[in-house]
């Protein structure tokens, strides 16, 4: 396997995940749920949970905390001064026998978004609290060796009994843990929800209830909580929906889990088994992403259907989505398969795609452009479901391949579309076509088409066209194309077009993105028409100016496309930089951005 970095571009529309599941919204006045006097902890353990705070009041996201003369268990809460301890932001307390303030750490508090805390008792160690699966501070300072058990009771939204200090905002995914856990275990963690049985795991609150008052423990201890004070149905309920960043993956691909959501802002997210995902502006509540992945090192050539690919990556990405995100995919090659080796052409690599864990992949992009090892996808639209990176071994052959496309369809005719980025000796190209009743016959040759004759030896992106008009509306045909080199040597190329038909129809309006994109000199640009309508397709630059208008003229239904020179409306080149292109036809109007290089 060729080592690769591939850069991804996408659009991700998408349907909530555990979005759809609930959490519990405190009032911030009297709200609390009681466990009762359980869940002493004596030696090392680990509170976590998804917090969205509504306002800086001192107030206890979680706490088992008891002052019969001195302070003893623990809290976790938000601070401020005005609180008496003297530190505003989220602080992780442990009191053992103190008559103030116990070992503490503490981060920076933010509010109005959903972010994930953990405290941490390491006995005779350390008192540690991490924020989004960071480190924010250890604290090493007389930390007991144990602690005392106590008659409190375990409280989420309170410091104690009877609604002290009670916290405002939503509380989603409360888990204790009777070890102190990892940083690796606390990212493994954040993003997926829990089976219940984990190792050490000792009480989970998932929040699945979403009615009544009580608060089931999803772990297999049962300890059950009681809502206090809380609206518990209809219009008003403190059950709410959650948007916490949390997905719910198929337990086998929970390898590695990450996510990419508000507090990720621009930066890339951390990655999953060589996956990453960036965004250009910072998401906002209830729109993000969570993905891991089967670890399964290595590639595969089992399910890849027609996608003209010849292998693909053993390891397959769940991607399981809340609302809406755009951004970028990055997929290291080498973290992915455990492979290494020199990065190829972008083109000869397949974005694959299928809604299940089973079944052929579909190809939902093809590589568009490589600087580097990084290879890019632009404008894919991605839904719910798994993903794979496939290759296709056209880059060994003297004619690198990398584009094998269908342009437009209508009647009794069918146009082909393909591009090489380079040519070795290449006398021309042979088409093939074949039927479900006839197998393959050759239709087309460089010896009797001119458009198929090769450029022999050259290091240029070449774009060829041809239309097969011996087809009719009632058929679907498949093609395949070979070259031919100056010592009469034919070969073949994985690239295949499967089920082409004439009378197809588009059943929307779409506006497809340019491909290639980046381009140099020429982009193609398609776009399906479900019924005739007057087609402008128009190109401007980034302050909206007119550049070219390529078509305003009444169409019909189909399949169309249209090409690009890169020059204006006087025919004269423009320079290199991003141009928007915009379709209107008929209601329907889209716009989509592409590159031009020089």
């Amino acid at each position: 396997m060729i080592k690769h970095v591939i850069l991804l571009m996408f659009l991700i529309g998408l349907s909530y995940s555990q979005g759809g599941g609930y959490a519990l919204d405190f009032d911030g006045t009297n709200d609390y749920v009681t466990m009762g006097d359980v869940l002493d902890q004596s030696s090392d353990f680990t509170i976590m949970a998804w917090v969205y705070a509504e306002d800086a009041t001192y107030s206890a996201i979680a706490s088992k905390r008891e002052r019969p003369s001195n302070y003893y268990g623990w809290s976790l809460v938000i601070e401020n001064d005005d609180g008496g301890g003297g530190d505003d932001g989220v602080e992780f307390d442990v009191q053992e026998n103190t008559a103030g303030g116990g070992v503490a750490a503490r981060t920076a508090r933010v509010l109005t978004t959903w972010k994930h805390y953990v405290g941490v008792f390491d006995a005779n160690s350390s008192v540690k609290l991490y924020q989004d699966g960071s480190l924010a501070q250890s604290n090493t300072s007389s930390v007991p060796s144990s602690l005392t058990g106590n008659s409190a009771h375990f409280l989420i939204g309170s410091l104690q009994s009877g609604g002290t200090w009670p916290f405002n905002g939503k509380i989603d995914e409360i888990s204790v843990w009777n070890a102190a856990l990892s940083q690796s275990q606390i990212q493994g963690y954040m993003h997926k929800v829990l089976d219940g049985d984990e190792s050490n795991l000792v009480a989970y609150y998932q929040m699945s209830n979403g009615s009544g008052t009580s608060l089931t423990d999803n772990s297999s201890n049962s300890n059950t909580g009681t809502l206090t004070n809380m609206v518990t149905s209809g219009g008003s309920s403190d059950w709410v929906t959650s948007y916490a960043p949390i997905g719910d993956l198929n337990s086998s691909y929970e390898t590695d889990v990450e996510a990419i959501w508000k507090v990720s802002g621009t930066s890339a997210s951390d990655a999953s088994d060589g996956l990453t995902m960036t965004v250009s502006s910072a998401l906002s509540t209830g729109n993000f992403a969570v993905f891991g992945n089967n670890n399964t090192n290595g590639t595969s050539t089992s399910d890849l259907g027609s996608v003209g690919s010849t292998n693909r990556t053993g390891r397959i990405w769940q991607v399981d989505e809340s609302g809406t995100v755009a951004g970028t995919i990055t997929i290291d090659i080498s973290d992915a398969t455990g492979n290494a080796g020199q990065s190829g052409t972008a083109s000869n690599f397949r974005l694959l795609y299928r809604s299940g864990t089973s079944g052929d992949f579909s190809s939902a992009a093809t590589g568009a452009s490589i600087s580097g090892d990084a290879v890019s996808f632009t404008s894919v639209s991605l839904a719910d479901g798994y993903y794979a990176l496939g290759s296709e071994s056209d880059a060994s052959l003297p004619v690198e391949l990398t584009s094998f496309e269908v342009l437009d369809t209508r009647a009794n005719g069918i146009t082909l579309h393909w591009i090489t980025e380079s040519e070795i000796n290449n006398l021309g190209f042979i088409l093939d076509r074949r039927t479900p009743t006839i197998d393959w016959i050759e239709i087309a040759s460089f010896v009797t088409d001119t458009e198929l004759q090769g450029q022999g030896s050259v290091s240029h992106q070449t774009i060829y066209t041809y239309s097969d008009n011996t087809v009719t509306d009632d058929e679907t045909y498949d093609y395949r194309i070979a070259d031919v080199d100056y010592d009469g040597n034919k070969e073949y190329h994985s690239l295949q077009l499967m089920g082409i038909s004439p009378a197809s129809i588009p059943s929307t309006y779409v506006l497809h993105q340019n491909y290639p994109n980046p381009f140099n000199p020429v982009t193609t640009l398609s776009y399906d028409l479900p019924e005739d309508a007057l087609v402008n397709i128009t190109i401007y630059d980034m302050m909206g100016k007119v550049v070219r208008t390529l078509i305003n003229m009444e169409q019909t239904v189909g399949y169309r496309s249209v090409q690009w020179h890169g020059t204006n409306n006087n025919g004269s080149p423009v320079s290199a930089g991003i141009y928007l292109y915009t379709i209107q036809a008929g209601d329907y109007r889209q716009t989509k951005k592409m590159v031009l290089l020089k």
